[in-house]
């Protein structure tokens, strides 16, 4: 064996026997949360199954928080592969019910009526994450069946056609119900 080689073996040995070190992940490590904490939500960009051009969040005249949009983006990852995470006014405290709570009211112009109904139109979805978990929706299927989707968040609104197939009119959805399901231990 030459001394290079035998350098070369001693390296790659050392290497092989080196200990592990862990980091740490954002948004993976697990969070404890007691009653009447603050779960934040946030925003994501929207997105639609139609188009592959995601749409920041509030470039629809959607409620804002109070200081306005700040970004929320956990690391330079979720950046790159297009996320727009940003805060939103929403207020959620943990195992705290609330019912009927007006988070804002908004008269809209008709250059934001006629974007909402393109955005409607070409099929896209608000995704929001709370505890860093993706939002779902129960829907029904097309038989009237309840169904949990729990992929792609869910729609701004829907298209009400007529028996023709024909689109009358577009509606936004501006009442959502939150419901979060947790453990305890």
């Amino acid at each position: 064996m030459t001394g290079l080689t035998k350098t070369l073996t001693a390296l790659t040995a050392a290497a092989c026997l080196s200990s592990t070190s862990a980091f740490y992940m954002p948004g993976v490590k697990p969070q404890t949360f007691s009653r009447g904490d603050e779960v934040a939500m946030k925003v994501n960009a929207l997105t639609s199954i139609h188009t592959q051009i995601p749409k920041p969040y509030y470039r629809l005249p959607f409620c804002q928080p109070a200081e306005g949009p700040k970004m929320a983006s956990e690391n330079l990852g979720e950046f790159l592969t297009g996320n727009k995470i940003q805060n939103s006014p929403y207020t959620i405290n943990m195992a705290t019910d609330v019912y009927c709570q007006k988070l804002c009211q908004q008269t809209l112009d008709s250059v934001d009526t006629i974007m909402l109904k393109k955005h409607i139109l070409y099929g896209y979805h608000h995704n929001w994450i709370i505890d860093n978990m993706p939002s779902a929706s129960i829907g029904s299927t097309e038989n009237g069946q309840r169904q949990k989707h729990y992929a792609g968040g869910f729609p701004i609104g829907f298209l009400d056609r007529n028996s023709s197939g024909k689109i009358k009119d577009a509606y936004i959805f501006n009442h959502v119900n939150i419901i979060l399901d947790f453990h305890e231990p």
